[in-house]
């Protein structure tokens, strides 16, 4: 990451953060009162993605994912407050967890794992995680 997009990274979280302590809305936030808007802005990036296949304009599609991105992140930052997890924790599982499902790539000799399909990593990976009580992070 450049140092321009490393400043727009950080500024973004800290806009987070304040919206979190200072905003009435944001504030009181917790998982469960999160899940409607989750769903709602899930909808709207499958709209901005029909708007962008029929149309070819990307505006409306790049504008739902920042709001998708934005509970993300707004998600996250309640879990660290309460101690479960972190931005960092998210974004170290899902890279390991992309690393796992890719292995023609990532490990490319390891040629059993080259040979399954995403399905059966999936639950090979699933397998893993149940039978060592690990994170997703824990498989890179």
């Amino acid at each position: 990451m450049n140092e321009k997009s490393m400043k727009i990274y950080e500024e973004f979280l800290d806009v987070i953060r304040e919206i979190r302590e200072k905003c009435p809305w944001d504030s009181v936030q917790t998982h469960e009162s999160l899940k409607t808007y989750f769903q709602d802005e899930t909808e709207e990036v499958l709209e901005g993605i029909d708007i962008f296949t029929g149309s070819g304009d990307s505006t409306n599609l790049c504008e739902e994912l920042g709001d998708l991105l934005m509970l993300i992140v707004l998600e996250s930052r309640i879990a660290e407050e309460e101690g479960l997890f972190t931005l960092d924790d998210v974004i170290t599982g899902i890279s390991a967890k992309m690393k796992y499902r890719h292995p023609k790539i990532f490990s490319p000799e390891d040629q059993e794992a080259a040979q399954l399909s995403w399905d059966e990593l999936k639950k090979r990976e699933k397998e893993l995680r149940i039978s060592s009580g690990n994170k997703p992070s824990d498989l890179a």
